[in-house]
């Protein structure tokens, strides 16, 4: 008979579950009206939970693979299915069987949607203004690699580049009023431009004036549209490839990987803030 333990796991409360997995207060809940889920996974989907798939896991224990706040994660109710399990799941001989779960029973969210729903998103446009080529990237206002970006990415305007910025508040508690400021401006590109110019350790030019329901309501917006996408945090850049596929890069990349986004000549970028992303 097989045995299957858990190791970095954890048999947790409700509270602890929603704290480790990160989910957002108020987040639509995709499951919570379903008196088919035990108590504490229905409990979890009212907190933002959204569950995909159930299956029978080993030792008695219920499997429920869902998305959490940008992640995918497997979740184990216990029979009563009054307590949950957050961890890796291995059996006897060290496979992790947590791992093989999310291939089963999981499915792939490839970012073919994501290109349509940007497109329709409200975000500010810097580069050239008859683009060769277009990519959209959730940037937030006090996102240090957002900013190494959009440096690295101005010697590529002559060559036709326009990035789409999809500005969102997720680092810090006034993120959404600086985005909201630079939205709402009268030339919010000028307003973006101003912002990184004057980055530093104070995350970039003060915006003036309070920032207005409409504006708060869109970087809202934007927020649970990156949610929405599997992306977890900043910068995240979504781009076609040369075979018209949308694939997203997470992170700041390796200034030599620039060109291959982009699908344009490689640029020589100079400034040496930079060096430590070659």
């Amino acid at each position: 008979m097989t045995r299957n333990r858990l190791l970095r796991p954890c048999l947790t409360t409700l509270a602890l579950l929603v704290g480790l997995i990160g989910l957002p207060a108020g987040a639509p809940a995709a499951s919570g009206d379903d008196p088919e889920l035990p108590p504490a996974v229905q409990a979890l989907t009212t907190k933002g939970l959204q569950v995909v798939e159930r299956f029978e896991a080993p030792g008695g224990l219920t499997g429920f693979t869902a998305r959490a706040g940008g992640r995918e994660v497997v979740v184990y109710a216990t029979p009563d299915g009054e307590h949950v399990l957050l961890g890796t799941l291995l059996d006897e001989r060290g496979n992790n069987l947590t791992k093989k779960h999310l291939a089963e029973h999981m499915p792939s969210r490839g970012m073919g949607e994501a290109w349509a729903r940007l497109e329709e998103a409200q975000w500010i446009a810097t580069g050239a203004k008859d683009p060769e080529r277009v990519v959209y990237m959730f940037t937030d206002p006090f996102c240090p690699y957002c900013h190494a970006i959009w440096k690295a990415s101005r010697p590529y305007y002559e060559e036709g580049l326009q990035i789409r910025h999809v500005l969102v508040g997720v680092i810090r508690p006034n993120s959404k009023a600086k985005a909201a400021a630079m939205l709402q401006a009268d030339d919010p590109a000028a307003a973006f431009r101003a912002h990184q110019q004057a980055y530093g350790d104070g995350g970039g030019k003060q915006v003036s004036g309070e920032a207005s329901d409409p504006a708060l309501a869109t970087v809202e917006a934007n927020n649970r549209l990156m949610r929405d996408l599997g992306i977890g945090g900043t910068p995240a850049v979504i781009y076609k490839n040369g075979d018209g596929e949308v694939k997203l890069a997470n992170g700041m990349p390796k200034l030599s990987k620039l060109a291959d986004i982009y699908r344009l000549p490689e640029k020589t970028v100079d400034d040496p803030s930079l060096d430590r992303f070659r």
